[in-house]
Formats: C-alpha cells, sequence, structure tokens
C-alpha cells in the first residue's frame, strides 16, 4: 500500500481521483492548492497527483518549489492543459509523468504503477 499526496483545487477531482487511489488499495491525502501540498508534503509520500491549474501557486510553480527543494518524491502531473509546451516544461521540471483530464481508473493505474516501479 502506498501513500498518495493529490493537490487539485477542484474538490470533484480530488474526490475521483481519490476513489480511484482507493480502489488500487492506497491511501490518500488531498489538499487544494500547491501551498498546501508543499506543507504538507514529507517523506512518508510515495506520489504526488499535482493540477496545473490551480489558484493561488500554480502546479508550474509548485514543481519549480519542489525542484528548488530537490524533493524525491514523484510527482504525476494531471492536466486539463493540453499544450504539448506544458507536457514539456512539466517534465523538464521534474514531473515523473503526465496525464490529461479526464483521468481513467485504468491510465492512472498504469502511470501509477510506472512511477512508483521506477522510484525503488
Amino acid at each position: 500500500m502506498k501513500r498518495i499526496l493529490i493537490a487539485d483545487d477542484s474538490f470533484f477531482q480530488r474526490k475521483i481521483l481519490g476513489d480511484i487511489v482507493d480502489e488500487l488499495g492506497h491511501k490518500y491525502e488531498a489538499v487544494s492548492s500547491g501551498e498546501e501540498m508543499l506543507e504538507k508534503l514529507d517523506d512518508s509520500f510515495d506520489c504526488i497527483f499535482l493540477d496545473l491549474l490551480m489558484g493561488g501557486m500554480s502546479g508550474i510553480e509548485a514543481l519549480k518549489e519542489l525542484k528548488k527543494r530537490n524533493n524525491s518524491v514523484p510527482v504525476i502531473v494531471i492536466t486539463a492543459d493540453v499544450q504539448k509546451a506544458r507536457r514539456e516544461e512539466s517534465l523538464e521540471l521534474g514531473a515523473a509523468g503526465f496525464m490529461n483530464k479526464v483521468v481513467s481508473k485504468d491510465e492512472l493505474e498504469r502511470i501509477l504503477n510506472d512511477v512508483l516501479s521506477q522510484a525503488k
């Protein structure tokens, strides 16, 4: 069982992602902003799901801060922004995976398993 931190400003998206993570047998905590994610994050988390388009600190700003802090917890970006440049920027800033919304359980499970297996 892994521990996942979900950062998304949409209650609906946090609920959907949390339900999928729960169905996959993992535990999760959810926050509604990049600032909260940075405050909550510690080494006990195995992965972060991070939305890019949030009020306050954006996901890109959060990725930049995580990079400054030499974050070792893998980040999977989940966003409605489908621009190729946004995907490339996220990966350059250290994201281990990238998914477009609307997320399916199968896709989330595949990417999460890939990212967690690489993090070992």
